[in-house]
């Protein structure tokens, strides 16, 4: 049986809702979350931070691909974020046209202050739910970071500049 013939037609919709309700309280903690930070972000800036997290410093193009922008805006992202002191940017050694960017010292502290904020945030959500709906909804939930491609909290690895 394939992924998506696991739905059936009559439940897609209500399922699709269920997702739509659960992403926009999700969407709301996580803006909420960004308020904790130590220098004001946005959530796009935020992603940024976090795609340097778990993949290591990366070109100006990459961050652009992921993103699937033209690279003049992921650059201004990246422009933004070094006046912070959130990343750096250098000439790759490797194709000395691209700019790589990494994380900084200061870029790890933010993203690990909005990160303990979150859970904490998350943690209020859940204590107030039964224990077999939060058992139901880790389940959902990693099924759905899985299909999504989105590393899980365990496999993070905060890059050094």
């Amino acid at each position: 049986m394939s992924r998506t013939s696991r739905t059936s037609p009559a439940n897609s919709g209500e399922l699709a809702d269920a997702f739509l309700t659960a992403s926009r309280a999700l969407a709301g903690l996580a803006v909420r979350s960004l308020n904790a930070a130590p220098v004001e972000v946005t959530l796009p800036q935020h992603r940024l931070l976090v795609l340097l997290s778990t993949g290591g410093e990366q070109t100006v193009g990459a961050l652009a691909q992921q993103f699937e922008v033209n690279p003049s805006n992921a650059s201004r992202l990246c422009d933004r974020l070094q006046r912070l002191g959130l990343v750096s940017r250098d000439r790759s050694a490797r194709d000395g046209r691209a700019v790589d960017v990494a994380l900084t010292a200061a870029g790890r502290e933010l993203l690990e202050t909005v990160r303990a904020h979150r859970r904490h945030e998350i943690q209020r959500v859940l204590d107030g739910m039964s224990h077999v709906d939060v058992g139901a909804a880790v389940q959902a939930l990693t099924a759905f970071g899985d299909a999504a491609h989105e590393l899980g909290e365990a496999q993070w690895t905060v890059h050094a500049s």
